[in-house]
């Protein structure tokens, strides 16, 4: 479809609004976790295996939330597909729907979630604490610019 009419159709069907909600609400969610994670002071934290644990598992699962919600996003406006995942982050900064250092942090995350996912082995959990300590807010922010588009 083109013209006018095929983008009245793509507005009204976002690929699955209720799936796009759930995962929205699920990084929301992971985030309040996050959040008490990074209150734990850093000796505590890199002593304490259970806890570094939750902390991977959790920005896994909220980067791949944000990447769901991204792919979600393009998929429903027609815009390219992503060949990585930073990708993702970079269409959606071409399109407006992140600003210029949002896309770029964004498209660190990913890199984050290739290391949770593929290179657990090599997991530097200082740098993790100061993900926690310092780069939440980024994903409130990406939030708050995808939640627009719903």
């Amino acid at each position: 479809m083109t013209g006018h009419a095929g983008d009245a159709w793509r507005r009204d069907a976002l690929v699955d609004r209720e799936v796009f909600g759930r995962r929205l609400a699920h990084l929301e969610t992971v985030l309040r976790q996050l959040r008490q994670l990074a209150i734990v002071e850093r000796t505590r934290f890199l002593a304490d295996a259970g806890l570094q644990a939750q902390a991977e598992r959790w920005l896994q699962v909220a980067a791949e939330c944000a990447l769901d919600l991204a792919n979600h996003v393009i998929s429903d406006r027609g815009w390219r597909t992503p060949t990585t995942n930073r990708d993702a982050f970079r269409i959606l900064r071409e399109q407006g729907v992140l600003d210029e250092a949002l896309g770029k942090v964004m498209e660190g995350w990913a890199g984050l979630r290739n290391i949770l996912t593929h290179l657990y082995l090599e997991v530097d959990h200082a740098r993790l604490h100061h993900t926690l300590t310092t780069e939440l807010d980024s994903l409130e922010q990406y939030v708050a610019a995808v939640t627009k588009l719903a």
